[in-house]
């Protein structure tokens, strides 16, 4: 399994093609699904990943008006996108227009997925958040019980 781990910054061009970082290439093919995400960017998923999120929708219980909601929005945006010989993939226009993408973007790896943003969105959302990264770590580890049945250490 592969983890994308860094930020990157790369520039769109007129036709929407955007270079993917050549580390994220390499370890996962040339074939992905970009879809809308959450807190205003796109998710970008090997198509590995995208079958663990798919596994996961299906497991949401259908009575659910949210999880209805839900599964139609990251579905009906989702597409798959290939990796061209030069290694960009092309972002539809209808995604650029609903998470501000322009110029610029901040490529940024998150683990099991890789994240496109708009600088200056991803700013304001760090900036609202409220909450300093040493805060939310804090939140994240109290109390967790590692894989030994050990207590996190406060």
């Amino acid at each position: 399994m592969t983890s994308f781990l860094g930020t990157y910054t790369h520039t769109l061009d007129s036709k929407g093609r955007l270079s993917i970082p050549s580390k994220f290439r390499k370890a996962t093919g040339e074939i992905f699904v970009l879809t809308l995400g959450l807190d205003g960017c796109l998710f970008f998923y090997p198509q590995d990943e995208w079958r663990r999120v798919e596994s996961k929708l299906r497991s949401l219980p259908f009575t659910s008006s949210r999880s209805r909601f839900f599964t139609r929005e990251i579905t009906s945006q989702a597409c798959e996108v290939s990796v061209d010989s030069h290694g960009r993939i092309v972002i539809p226009q209808s995604l650029r227009e609903l998470t501000g993408l322009g110029k610029d973007v901040l490529v940024i790896g998150a683990v099991e997925r890789v994240e496109f943003w708009d600088p200056e969105r991803y700013a304001k959302y760090k900036e609202e958040f409220g909450l300093s990264y040493e805060e939310v770590a804090e939140t994240l580890w109290e109390n967790q019980t590692d894989a030994a049945g050990n207590e996190g250490e406060e």
